[in-house]
């Protein structure tokens, strides 16, 4: 005989959301395996070397899948920048506490700015490879504007603190606002960044065979703080 299965009192609407919660779980965690295994190769030996089938390949999928939610190279690589830089912020208000800034100057947000750089220098050298593969691939690749917001959204909370602090420095005089706000914390940003990227990846015009170059980082930041500071201040700790 014909068992009539009893009737549960759950219909298809109730199943269809947990069908759509696991989907969004199992895309999510794909995308990660993805972006995991971009970064690991991108780090180590360039986007240019690195197909999207050995992404992968290392991520243990099918390319098809891959294709799914990265369908260029450009993309991938976006999303891996936004994430790296979103996470390592999330790390730094988990370990410090938000509440770290409320006393800041301006000046002290640069110099803390300076030190994470430093510290991703010595500690995770692999992301400073990585920014500097992508920058010098978003440049050759001509990628602007929108195209880049998961990248430009994941800095917003750092630029906005940013801000904050040079109004504030109109007044407590902890930095010059003779230069423009962009300006200042851009040559500053940039020099540090781009200096600790090129030690990161060897490629530096010295031939002391260092292995680490920490000191030559912590001259750097003593150079652009002294340049930050404002005349009435040089000199104070």
């Amino acid at each position: 005989p014909v068992r009539i299965q009893e009737k549960s009192g759950k219909g298809a609407e109730d199943e269809m959301p947990r069908n759509i919660e696991r989907d969004e779980k199992e895309a999510m965690r794909r995308k990660e395996q993805l972006m995991e295994a971009g970064f690991r190769l991108f780090s180590q030996y360039g986007i240019e070397n690195v197909s999207l089938q050995r992404v992968a390949d290392a991520a243990e999928v099918g390319v098809a899948t891959l294709y799914n939610y990265y369908q260029t190279k450009v993309k991938l690589v976006i999303a891996i920048s936004g994430k790296i830089w979103g996470a390592l912020w999330k790390e730094v208000l988990e370990e410090k506490g938000p509440e770290i800034f409320e006393s800041f100057t301006a000046y002290q947000y640069i110099e803390f700015y300076t030190d994470q750089i430093i510290r991703i220098y010595r500690e995770r050298p692999e992301i400073l490879r990585f920014s500097n593969n992508y920058k010098n691939f978003i440049s050759r690749e001509k990628v602007r504007g929108e195209a880049l917001a998961e990248h430009l959204d994941a800095l917003k909370p750092a630029g906005a603190l940013y801000h904050k602090f040079y109004e504030q420095a109109r007044s407590d005089k902890s930095i010059r606002t003779d230069i423009p706000e962009q300006q200042l914390f851009t040559s500053v940003a940039i020099a540090m960044l781009a200096v600790a990227e090129r030690y990161a990846q060897g490629i530096v015009w010295a031939d002391d065979h260092k292995e680490a170059h920490t000191q030559e980082l912590e001259f750097l930041k003593g150079m652009l703080l002294t340049w930050c500071r404002t005349p009435e201040n040089l000199g104070k700790q």
